[in-house]
Formats: structure tokens, C-alpha cells, sequence
């Protein structure tokens, strides 16, 4: 076995150790011959694109820096940085104009809209006092009102009570009360004489208004101011309506007083002597609850209140008579 010598140590790769300084194996020839191959041709292709990409004044300042902070001392600023800086500053103080301005402009339309509602307010609060004196003077009209129509319903309460009193002297009112039954019928197997005409009926009728009668009918017809009572052949009329015997005469008034007020007045006494002379059968006497219909209103053609003007139709027919 022959004896190995020694590796001679100038036989060394020249090269600097490092991740890049050594070819791989692959690339060494197998017979074991030096490698004389340029180096950006047994690098790899990863390390060497690496490698180049670094741009020179970047490995320069990486190695400044790398000096200066191993000695302690600190880095004055690059001109790249001083530019950042003064740029940074610049825009700084532009968006510190805009706030500045938009803060301002703000001011301005706050102080602008408080104007505004202040302005509104004075003039909803002058709205506010025109409307309470209106609606003073309102509640002094509706108190002025209140009186008249308190006033009004005053004179309606009398004008009503008058008319229901005129209702019930002139029988266009429906009554009820207590007062006189007066039944007359003809004499028995009367005579032409002795049958009850319309002048008997005439006289009973005055003697009940002079004894204090307030309402009269004759029959269920209510008499009134313009009611007739008339024969026409052997029928007596009441109010252009016919009636047949026996003939009943209400009249309310005070019981009291009624039938001896009629036997004393003239035209009751009249009328008890005729009866008995000629054979009326005649029956008298007081109702606690009589009741009286309403006479039927009949129109006003001609007749008009005193002091009214005359109407058209009135005009024409004086016209057309002269």
C-alpha cells in the first residue's frame, strides 16, 4: 500500500468561503482537475441574480450604516430622506390649511344657521302673541254671543208662551183641561119647531165665552175667530162641516165658576128658556179632563199684518180692478 502524501495548503481554492464561493459538485470535473471556470458561470443562477440585483450604493450605505453602528456614531440624513421629510411636513401642513379652512367655514354656517333660528324664533313667538290676542278678542266675541243668545233664548221662551196662549184663544192650539159638557139634542117627536137650529147653538156658544170659557168645540170642531156657524137646509154647519144631533158643546174653563156663570148671563139665560119651552132634551155637566183638538189653519189670501207692504199679486189684481 503506498504511502499518501500530505495536501499541500497552497493548493487551496483562492476564493472566499461563503454560500456563493464554492461551485457545487456537480460542477467539478470528475478527473478531479482545478476549476477554471469564470465565476458567474459556476455560480448558481438563484444566487447569482441575487447577488447583482443589489444595487451598489445600497451595499454601500448598508455598509456605512453597519460601520457607523459599530463605532457608535449616528448616521447624518440622506438627501432622499431630507426630501420624504420636508414633503411629509408639506403635506402636514396642507391638510392643516383645509382643517383650518373647513373649521372656519363651519363656524361660519353655524354661526350663519344660528342667525337663522334665532330670526325664526322672534318670528314665531310675534306669531304666538298676534294669535293670543286673537284669541282674547275671540273669547270677548263669544262672551258678547253668549249674552245675546242667552237674551234670545229669553224671548223665544216668551214668544213661544205667547203663541201657546194665542194658540189656545184662537183654536189653533190642541188643549186639555177641566171644564163643561153641554149634550142638546131635538125635542121628542120634534116638530119642525122643535128641532135645534143654529141660532140656539149661537147663543149656548156666546154664553160660554161671556161665562169664561177659554176653549169651545162643538162636535170635535175647535172653534176659532173665522168658524161659522150656519144652517144649510135642515143640517147645522160648523166649520163648512155638517154635524147631526145631538149637538155636545165642551168648553174648558174652571168648573167652579162656568155653569153658574152661564144660568147668570144673558145669553145663557136665553138659551135654558127656549130650551125648556121648546122640549130640548138638554144635559149639562163638568168634565175633570176635557179634551179639545186644534181647528184646522186656513191661509191668509187678502188679510195682511198692518203696516206691511203689499205684495205683487195684490198690486195687480187693485191694478186690474181700476
Amino acid at each position: 500500500m503506498a504511502d499518501q502524501k500530505p495536501a499541500d495548503p497552497t493548493s487551496a481554492d483562492p476564493t472566499p468561503a461563503g454560500p456563493t464561493s464554492a461551485a457545487p459538485k456537480s460542477a467539478v470535473p470528475k478527473s478531479g482537475a482545478p476549476n477554471d471556470l469564470p465565476q458567474h458561470v459556476t455560480m448558481p443562477l438563484l444566487s447569482l441574480l441575487t447577488r447583482e440585483s443589489m444595487d451598489e450604493g445600497y451595499q454601500a450605505v448598508a455598509q456605512r450604516k453597519r460601520a457607523l453602528a459599530g463605532s457608535g456614531k449616528v448616521a447624518p440624513p440622506s438627501r432622499q430622506s431630507k426630501v420624504v421629510t420636508a414633503l411629509a411636513v408639506a403635506v402636514f401642513g396642507v391638510l392643516v390649511a383645509v382643517a383650518a379652512m373647513q373649521t372656519s367655514r363651519n363656524a361660519d354656517v353655524e354661526a350663519l344657521g344660528k342667525a337663522s333660528l334665532a330670526g325664526r324664533i322672534k318670528q314665531e313667538q310675534e306669531s304666538v302673541r298676534t294669535l293670543k290676542d286673537r284669541a282674547g278678542e275671540l273669547m270677548e266675541t263669544n262672551a258678547e254671543l253668549d249674552a245675546e243668545l242667552r237674551g234670545l233664548r229669553e224671548r223665544e221662551g216668551q214668544l213661544t208662551s205667547q203663541v201657546s196662549r194665542l194658540g189656545v184663544r184662537t183654536g189653533y192650539l190642541a188643549v186639555r183641561g177641566p171644564g163643561l159638557r153641554v149634550t142638546v139634542d131635538d125635542a121628542p117627536d120634534a116638530t119642525p119647531q122643535q128641532i135645534v137650529r143654529d141660532d140656539d147653538l149661537l147663543v149656548l156658544v156666546d154664553g160660554l165665552w161671556a161665562a169664561g170659557a177659554e176653549a169651545i168645540a162643538i162636535n170635535g170642531q175647535r172653534l176659532t175667530a173665522l168658524s161659522s156657524i150656519q144652517n144649510s137646509g135642515s143640517a147645522i154647519h160648523v166649520n163648512v162641516r155638517p154635524l147631526s144631533p145631538p149637538y155636545v158643546v165642551e168648553a174648558i174653563g174652571d168648573p167652579a165658576r162656568l155653569q153658574g156663570e152661564l144660568l147668570a148671563s144673558s145669553n145663557g139665560s136665553l138659551f135654558y128658556s127656549v130650551a125648556r119651552s121648546l122640549g130640548f132634551v138638554l144635559e149639562v155637566k163638568n168634565d175633570d179632563n176635557l179634551e179639545l183638538p186644534a181647528a184646522r189653519v186656513r191661509p191668509m189670501r187678502s188679510a195682511l199684518p198692518a203696516g206691511s207692504k203689499k205684495t205683487k199679486n195684490q198690486a195687480g189684481k187693485k191694478e186690474d180692478r181700476q
